[in-house]
């Protein structure tokens, strides 16, 4: 008996057997993902507030969204987004205390951001996220 579909593809097993190959092979280098090279220069490039400056603008921003926190529905993407600021100023704060750099702090934080203030598991914000705010806020904590 003829193991043959109307187009001349084997039905066997072993025709299921080298789909599967090629579709994993095909998989396997089309992948796109580059890490090999940053497009931010150096935090030595910029010219760092003071870590009293930096603290002091952070707070202020911690209180204003602190006040604005309960006129905004929870669970909602903008309330997520306040607690994440609140929580990746907050952080960047106590960094700064812990003696860190106002470049480092930044760095440092960025988990606190993440987690939304470790409440949840590390992988719920998107890079590009934590990369947009990491950026809003270099811009302003730099003269």
């Amino acid at each position: 008996m003829n193991s043959n579909n109307k187009r001349g593809v084997p039905t066997s097993q072993g025709g299921m057997l080298l789909t599967a190959i090629f579709l994993l092979a095909f998989l396997c280098f089309s992948s796109t993902t580059s890490y090999a090279q940053s497009i931010q220069p150096p935090t030595t490039a910029y010219n760092w507030k003071s870590s009293e400056d930096a603290t002091n603008i952070l707070l202020a921003q911690v209180t204003v969204l602190n006040q604005q926190m309960p006129g905004i529905t929870e669970g909602t993407p903008l309330y997520d987004n306040t607690l994440r600021r609140v929580a990746y100023f907050k952080a960047i704060i106590m960094e700064i205390k812990h003696g860190a750099t106002v470049a480092q702090a930044l760095d440092l934080s960025l988990p606190a951001a993440a987690t939304l203030g470790f409440e949840k598991e590390a992988s719920y914000t998107p890079k590009i996220i934590l990369k947009a705010l990491q950026t809003e806020t270099r811009i302003m904590l730099t003269n």
